[in-house]
């Protein structure tokens, strides 16, 4: 019998969960967009007190749902589970891995836009959330 893909998520493995279909929104996961997930997955205050067993158990979790039903499936079920109060802050992480690499080819840019509306960001705080990380990834 087929495993069936979980219904809801927590904030911890929403938060991974976005940040990994924005990593993988081209298609190819490379090296370098692998050390940016570690980077901000062992920076961000959400994953405070998460073991590394729990982090290998979630990301193996997530990758499952992202292969077996895609991007968007994932992107919703993080997007329902992830707390109002951190949702500003996760989309200019999604940001700032998108613009990483120095460009955003088209499926990322579709990726930021569903994400901006899914998670009810004004188009006036995502317009200065990207102007800052498009400065910021120009040094």
């Amino acid at each position: 019998m087929e495993e069936s893909s979980p219904t809801n998520l927590d904030k911890q493995e929403s938060f991974l969960g976005l940040i990994m279909s924005v990593i993988a929104s081209d298609g190819h996961i490379s090296e370098e967009e692998i050390n940016d997930f570690n980077f901000f997955a062992n920076k961000s205050n959400i994953l405070r007190g998460m073991s590394g067993n729990q982090f290998i158990s979630t990301h193996d979790k997530l990758l499952k749902i992202l292969k077996k039903d895609g991007i968007d499936s994932l992107v919703d079920l993080c997007v329902a589970g992830l707390p109002d109060e951190y949702r500003e802050g996760v989309f200019a992480v999604c940001c700032d891995l998108l613009f990483s690499d120095g460009s955003v080819i088209s499926e990322e840019e579709q990726l930021l836009e569903s994400l901006k509306i899914k998670l009810s960001i004004n188009d006036v705080l995502a317009m200065k959330i990207v102007e800052v990380i498009s400065i910021k990834n120009k040094v």
